[in-house]
């Protein structure tokens, strides 16, 4: 059960990032994000989200290498994060649970 709460927190997250790429490529209105975001930075948002869902796919396959993909997505997520504070903050409180979960797969792999 644990499991797939984790990997539904992870792939909400990485959806939710695709806001940021859908406001800078002006694909659809996004009144949730008040912060203007470029199209360079629109495709940051972009890959973070297509990481947090290779993480997921690579951890339901149980390749040991799933964490070192989420934890840069963690990395690029919150500078993404901290760049647009006021609409994204958040989403620093998954960056953590994932982090977390991070931390303790690789001090315990029997939790999973």
């Amino acid at each position: 059960m644990l499991k797939i709460i984790f990997c539904l927190i992870i792939i909400v997250h990485g959806l939710i990032h695709l806001m940021g790429f859908v406001k800078a490529f002006k694909l659809a209105p996004m009144e949730q994000l008040t912060q203007p975001i470029s199209k360079p930075v629109g495709l940051l948002w972009l890959l973070t989200a297509l990481l947090f869902l290779a993480a997921v796919f690579l951890f339901l396959r149980h390749l040991e290498f799933w964490w070192i993909i989420a934890a840069l997505a963690i990395i690029i997520s919150q500078a993404l994060i901290i760049f647009s504070w006021r609409d994204a903050k958040f989403g620093t409180i998954a960056n953590l649970i994932i982090l977390l979960n991070i931390i303790l797969w690789n001090t315990s792999k029997m939790l999973y």
